[in-house]
């Protein structure tokens, strides 16, 4: 499910870093003189993909570490 523009609910490609604000092309274009201080959504999902991708590995050796311990 995409985000949407906050302010006319079409599909978002910007957003307002550390926010909940999402902006469509045009809407931020027409409200933000630099569009370079916004983030691409694409960009922060591409860096939360990554996140969690380390994340499950660093899950998965410490199941791996866990399988090797003996029993007693």
């Amino acid at each position: 499910m995409g985000k949407k523009c906050i302010i006319c609910e079409a599909d978002a490609s910007y957003k307002i870093k550390d926010t909940s604000d999402f902006y469509c092309a045009e809407c931020a274009e027409e409200h933000f003189a630099d569009l370079t201080l916004l983030v691409k959504v694409e960009e922060e999902a591409q860096r939360l993909r990554q996140v969690l991708k380390e994340k499950i590995a660093d899950l998965e050796k410490d199941v791996a570490t866990l399988k090797d311990v003996p029993n007693d």
